[in-house]
């Protein structure tokens, strides 16, 4: 019986994380790398090895990535699922929020995709897949800090294509999607809005099952021909 290919999914505590990790148990050895250790307690009962790291500490993301493959062997499939948004004008962004949106949205990326490619880490055949945002092509009023670490996020991609080969590089870039992170701004994400991006969606909206399904996909051998590509799933809003 071949043995189980290895998924590491950073940012696995909630949303396209959490429910990615719960999918990939099913024939995957599965590492969950989520902030708050209380969030992986679900994804251990269903047979995750779960790790308690916040990646926005770089200098701690080498130890991280060497304890996972010790205990689980090279890596298979790296999925970034981790990602801050933060909502304001330019004007009223502090250093302290630029910092924090590089941090998690573009240099931990940055710094695991170094990890990546080291063959110590992971397979010939190893896929680093991200979720980047089509607000990275479609920056508006708001989150033009977010959409430019997502721009650069989706880059980096296209640049692991190019430079890591035959390990692919991927991503996925949803449109809104309502999950915790999106939670956080009831005033701007409400019933009225979900409405009316419905009516204005010439496919459904995104959903996070939609993004999972994908991202599944593309880290699978059918899609061994596909790298340095940015999956768009919005239902065809950004069109």
């Amino acid at each position: 019986m071949a043995e189980k290919r290895h998924a590491l999914v950073i940012g696995a505590s909630s949303g396209i994380g959490f429910a990615l990790a719960e999918r990939l148990v099913v024939d995957h050895k599965v590492s969950a790398v989520a902030r708050r250790d209380e969030r992986l307690a679900a994804l251990r009962q269903h047979g995750a090895r779960g790790y308690a790291a916040d990646v926005a500490d770089l200098g701690e993301i080498s130890g991280l990535i060497q304890t996972i493959v010790a205990d689980q062997g090279p890596i298979n499939a790296m999925i970034y699922c981790a990602g801050m948004q933060k909502i304001k004008p330019l004007r009223s962004m502090s250093t302290n929020d630029i910092e924090q949106l590089l941090t998690i949205n573009l240099a931990a990326p940055l710094a695991l995709a170094g990890q990546f490619a080291s063959k110590r880490v992971s397979t010939d055949d190893a896929v680093f897949c991200a979720v980047s945002s089509i607000a990275a092509e479609r920056p508006e009023p708001g989150i033009v800090g977010y959409a430019a670490a997502k721009a650069g996020l989706s880059s980096l991609i296209k640049g692991m294509a190019r430079e890591l080969g035959p390990r692919r590089a991927v991503g996925v870039a949803p449109g809104w999607i309502d999950t915790e992170m999106t939670q956080a701004y009831p005033h701007l994400y409400n019933e009225a809005f979900q409405e009316r991006l419905a009516k204005e969606t010439p496919a459904s909206p995104a959903r996070i099952e939609d993004v999972v399904e994908t991202i599944l996909y593309l880290i699978s051998p059918a899609a061994r021909s596909i790298t340095g590509e940015i999956i768009r799933i919005d239902g065809g809003i950004s069109l």
